[in-house]
């Protein structure tokens, strides 16, 4: 079996973050893409595929048999617009291929700073809207996530900040803040009291999905 990887792009260059999904179970994946299997003598294409699960970093690995596959991107998936047409994709040792999206919004520009005196976090950053033409979407609310992992976003925090989309006054200079809690006080088994390191992300939500910034570390002294 061989390995096919790659991410998703915009312009060849960005990078597209999205939500992590939950669980092992590709099925209830957050945001995937989709690989058709030819069938008996190559006549026909399986119709049940191969689900395709991208991470949080915007990155994908799967395992397949040396074979030609169809990559189909599902619509509505994820904070992007992407391509209709099929991709024919000959796997015949490992191989990687980005695949183009363009995103509703990136986030430029993040710089978390940790203000270690009274455990505060204080995000920076830009939203940069991408789609402005018919398909644009208006942000819904605008969210800094803070993690003891790096998995980071709405469904693995300690702690977040949310603040409505029409608050924002200047897309190209948006500040948020949030605490970092005491764990002493976070119910839990096994979570460790002395933690330094912490991670924090911010979000951009709109309709009903999200785009994010990479993950960042802070660290107290």
């Amino acid at each position: 079996m061989q390995f096919f990887k790659g991410a998703l792009l915009y312009n060849n260059v960005d990078t597209v973050f999205v939500q992590q999904s939950s669980g092992q179970d590709v099925n209830s994946a957050t945001v995937y893409f989709n690989l058709y299997e030819p069938g008996a003598a190559y006549q026909n294409w399986k119709s049940t595929p191969i689900r395709v699960v991208v991470d949080a970093s915007g990155n994908f690995s799967s395992l397949l048999f040396p074979d030609t596959y169809k990559l189909v991107m599902p619509a509505g998936v994820g904070p992007y617009i992407a391509s209709s047409d099929t991709t024919v994709v000959t796997v015949n040792g490992n191989k990687t291929l980005n695949i183009p999206v363009t995103p509703y919004y990136l986030v430029r520009n993040f710089t978390p700073v940790l203000h270690a005196q009274d455990s505060i976090v204080t995000a920076s950053f830009k939203i940069e809207q991408i789609v402005t033409d018919a398909n644009a979407m208006p942000v819904g609310s605008v969210l800094i996530y803070i993690s003891r992992t790096i998995i980071t976003d709405g469904g693995n925090n300690i702690a977040y900040t949310a603040v409505d989309g029409t608050s924002i006054v200047d897309p190209a200079n948006v500040v948020l803040t949030a605490k970092i809690p005491d764990l002493a006080k976070i119910g839990g088994l096994g979570i460790p009291t002395n933690q330094k390191q912490f991670f924090v992300r911010v979000g951009i939500r709109f309709g009903s999905t999200e785009v994010f910034s990479s993950t960042k570390a802070v660290t107290f002294p």
